[in-house]
């Protein structure tokens, strides 16, 4: 019989990653509740054509699909945000502003790679209806608190941008194929500049011009120096309402507390339906992928059903984060409730645990009871490899004295209450 393997690009996640993942999505869901986004969900599969409709042929390319029973052309999801707005635009009733966030698996046939995996999770977040500089900064926000709660505070920086104030900079710099200069630049930081040079000077940016731009690309500009690197590029772009947008966004983010952003002008997010500021995060090392990116969509949903939506959203996937969390010594499962893991000696010592452990169970904690013949010793230490944070020893003493060693097992005190004080822990 052959030996049947995991597919290649998929993960199996075993029980001492599953408890990290989950806390991760525990904190995912926290921080978008606290910021008064609702869940939603939607069916792994759709109907393939959504896709050509939102981002044509090459997405389409990397999907999932295949012809169903009714001949009809159906995928499993490569991205999030078409069952969205799907939801969104069939649903006359919805009062807006919208708020919405969930946590689905995504499928995309592509190249594996550190960061990137064909099966995926990702936590989105979109906000829809309003076009205020503080809901683009709600959604930065939301993605760094979120970043902040897993102990990454200090260690990202959102580099962020203006689509439409992209767009007239290349202009005026003598582009005449705006969307492939994007496309363009959405790979600086992945191909050579001689190579982004030869590909921006076929879109009609030549001689000095091609210069100052290369200079401007290479560049972050914390948030006291982007009026200078406009300057520094030489554009009547100062009074500019995008470009003053942009700033007051960042500037807003600023003052509540969520300072690890730059200016970047290479970010553009390639896809063609951004329609306002753009933002991705990355880790202060440059060492991963981004760990996240979004930005205002506003036009997204005249292709589904003619009528414009203000949006702006985000995606975290999970891969790129874990590889960052284990980078920082964080891939650890947070104690921060205790569990308890029962040893009773004996036949009478058992039976007392099975009681205890069931009572400890109602009471909603967390509790195992050891039914091997393993010693005391060998029993502590299964406990301590299974991050349980309490052993409650029953011995021969404890069920004369009607009492229950309790030992941490994090610092190895111990100590002694009655039975009657289960209650109390």
């Amino acid at each position: 019989m052959s030996k049947i393997e995991r597919l290649r690009g998929f993960k199996d996640y075993y029980p001492e990653d599953m408890q990290k993942r989950e806390e991760i999505f525990s904190i995912m869901r926290n921080a978008a509740k606290s910021f008064g986004f609702l869940p939603i969900d939607y069916p792994s599969l759709e109907m393939l054509e959504i896709y050509r409709i939102k981002s044509g042929d090459e997405l389409v390319g990397q999907t999932y699909n295949f012809k169903d029973k009714s001949n009809r052309e159906i995928t499993l999801i490569p991205e999030a945000t078409p069952s969205t707005m799907r939801m969104l635009v069939s649903r006359k009733d919805l009062v807006k502003p919208v708020k919405w966030y969930n946590i689905p698996k995504l499928w995309r046939y592509e190249e594996p790679q550190s960061g990137r995996n064909r099966e995926h999770y990702q936590f989105n977040a979109d906000y829809f209806g309003e076009t205020g500089i503080e809901i683009d900064a709600e959604l930065i926000a939301l993605a760094c608190e979120t970043l902040n709660r897993m102990g990454l505070k200090g260690m990202y920086v959102v580099r962020v941008n203006h689509r439409k104030l992209m767009e007239k900079i290349l202009s005026k710099l003598g582009c005449v194929n705006i969307q492939s200069s994007i496309s363009t630049i959405d790979h600086f930081r992945k191909e050579s500049i001689e190579t982004i040079g030869n590909k921006l000077r076929d879109d009609g940016v030549v001689d000095d011009n091609l210069n100052r731009l290369l200079n401007f690309l290479s560049k972050s500009y914390p948030v006291s120096e982007i009026q200078n690197s406009i300057k520094d590029l030489g554009l009547d772009l100062l009074e500019d309402e995008d470009f003053l947008r942009m700033i007051s966004t960042v500037e807003f983010l600023f003052k509540n507390g969520y300072e690890d952003i730059v200016y970047d002008p290479s970010t553009v997010r390639g896809l063609s339906y951004y329609t306002g500021i753009v933002f991705e995060g990355f880790d202060v090392d440059g060492k991963f992928r981004s760990i996240f990116g979004g930005g205002r969509y506003d036009n997204l949903s005249q292709l589904f059903e003619g009528q414009e939506i203000p949006a702006v959203g985000f995606g975290m996937g999970d891969a790129v984060l874990e590889n960052l969390l284990k980078e920082k010594n964080l891939w650890k499962v947070d104690n921060g409730h205790s569990s308890y893991f029962l040893v009773g000696m004996g036949r009478e010592g058992k039976n007392k645990a099975a009681n205890l452990l069931y009572k400890l169970r109602r009471n909603g904690k967390t509790a195992v009871m050891e039914n091997s013949e393993r010693n005391i010793s060998n029993s502590l230490k299964h406990a301590s490899s299974m991050n349980f944070t309490h052993a409650i020893i029953i011995g021969e003493k404890e069920l004369t004295e009607r009492s229950l060693t309790i030992k941490n097992l994090i610092n190895g005190e111990q100590k002694k209450i009655g039975e009657n004080e289960l209650d109390e822990l």
